[in-house]
């Protein structure tokens, strides 16, 4: 009877919430687990340039890599980033009673 009371626990905390501190952790968390994964394109590129010839990967997954690494640092780890920032800290600053 008493289960719609309080903040929800686990995983359905996460996936159904309301607050908007748990959603900038979410997108924070998210651009996290992104930067790491543009970060290894950025270790595999690094790798590859590291002398002249093929060394790990073929021309096309290089260039391949040398896209999927911008477009994930621009818009899976800067943008959410931003976002989440906002949304974890723009409500209290303002002070909007329904929300922080």
């Amino acid at each position: 009877m008493d289960d719609h009371h309080g903040p929800q626990k686990g995983w359905r905390r996460w996936l159904f919430s309301t607050n908007h501190k748990d959603i900038g952790t979410m997108y924070l968390m998210f651009a996290l687990v992104m930067l790491f994964a543009g970060g290894a394109s950025a270790m595999v590129i690094r790798a590859e340039l590291f002398m002249p010839g093929i060394q790990i990967v073929e021309p096309d997954l290089y260039n391949n890599l040398v896209t999927n690494h911008a477009l994930i640092m621009v818009f899976a780890v800067v943008m959410p980033a931003a976002a989440g920032l906002a949304n974890w800290m723009i409500p209290m600053m303002i002070g909007a009673q329904d929300m922080a």
